[in-house]
């Protein structure tokens, strides 16, 4: 068969060189694609290089200054950047954990936009926001400064037992409600005039917040101390929390108390009330119906005591107490011991001989 002239040959090779333009001028035009989505993406981004979300800072002057979360000049975290608003506080009250608001530094003559709402970081040592339970602080005042320290230093301090955030300073909603080990609160003012309410106790154990039933205390009602002690005066009756202060009688109902010991401040509604009576577990004070009481007239004040009845000197039986000072007993001719209010109503024992 004769072979075809060149004149019905099929030269391909200007195809060719046209499929590798073409392949070159899509991929050049996907490349711009990319470059044009990322370019979008970081005009659109939502956080900036700078001082995003969870990175720290620390205040100089009143402006933010960015440092590595691990240094200890990063006094706070940012928790969320948010569009400004005025005031500025309010930018940042949805997130709980916020105890300052900041706007974010523009050039000079720039209006901020972005408010920075800013936490305590763990070395930060003057907010209580940075708080956690088993610190140790010193408080001024009722809560205006309250500042970490360790635990072993000298001074009057306090242990944190938990930490709560409130609407407002005074506290009245119960401040501690559910702490019930806390014996102390504080209020101090933060972001937007809320109050963080540090609930505490006394670090020493002597201090009367630390009273439990059955220790005993001076003339003054400062310092617990054995009951067997020198100077041991009055003995913890009851130990309680209320969230108003209480109207006398603060101790009503509570045997043989004759004096009280309240703590509290006026920035909280937490108010410890310790109820005492005498030391001696025997004192008549504490008689009740069936006990015997040994009175003593030889010189001086008529003195009265519970013994066992079976004890000759245990001349009388109470046969009948009532909490008021009115003295009446069923038979007036008997004897009857009567406790002056105070603290109490008052209280009146009915004796009879035995």
């Amino acid at each position: 068969m004769p072979l075809p002239s060149p004149a019905n040959q099929v030269d391909r090779s200007g195809s060719s060189e046209r499929r590798k333009l073409v392949s070159l001028a899509l991929a050049a035009a996907v490349l711009l694609a990319a470059a044009a989505v990322l370019v979008g993406y970081q005009l659109k981004r939502s956080e900036p290089a700078a001082m995003a979300v969870d990175e720290c800072v620390a205040l100089r002057t009143g402006a933010p200054v960015e440092y590595g979360c691990a240094d200890s000049q990063a006094l706070y975290r940012i928790v969320a950047r948010e569009a400004v608003v005025w005031p500025l506080e309010s930018a940042c009250m949805k997130y709980s954990d916020a105890t300052k608001a900041v706007a974010e530094p523009v050039a000079t003559g720039a209006q901020p936009e972005i408010a920075l709402c800013l936490a305590p970081t763990r070395f930060n040592s003057d907010d209580p926001g940075a708080l956690q339970a088993d610190d140790c602080v010193t408080v001024k005042g009722a809560g205006e400064t309250v500042t970490r320290v360790p635990c072993g230093s000298s001074g009057l301090l306090s242990r944190v037992v938990s930490t709560e955030l409130h609407r407002q300073v005074p506290v009245t909603d119960r401040a501690c409600r559910e702490q019930p080990k806390a014996r102390q609160a504080f209020a101090h003012s933060s972001l937007g005039g809320r109050a963080i309410v540090v609930c505490a106790v006394a670090t020493d154990p002597k201090d009367i917040d630390n009273a439990v039933v059955g220790d005993c205390t001076g003339k003054d009602m400062t310092a617990l101390m054995r009951c067997d002690q020198p100077g041991a005066y009055l003995r913890i009756l009851t130990v309680g929390v209320v969230h108003q202060k209480p109207s006398r009688p603060e101790c009503r109902g509570v045997t043989g108390a004759n004096s009280s010991s309240m703590a509290h401040n006026d920035k909280t509604d937490l108010v410890l009330v310790v109820c005492l009576g005498p030391v001696p577990p025997n004192d008549s004070a504490y008689a009740q119906v069936g006990d015997c009481v040994a009175v003593d007239k030889s010189g001086g004040p008529v003195q009265t005591q519970v013994l066992d009845c079976a004890q000759p000197a245990a001349t009388y039986r109470v046969i009948e107490r009532h909490e008021s000072d009115d003295g009446v007993c069923p038979d007036q001719g008997s004897a009857r011991i009567t406790l002056d209010s105070g603290v109490t109503n008052g209280s009146t024992i009915c004796l009879s001989r035995k």
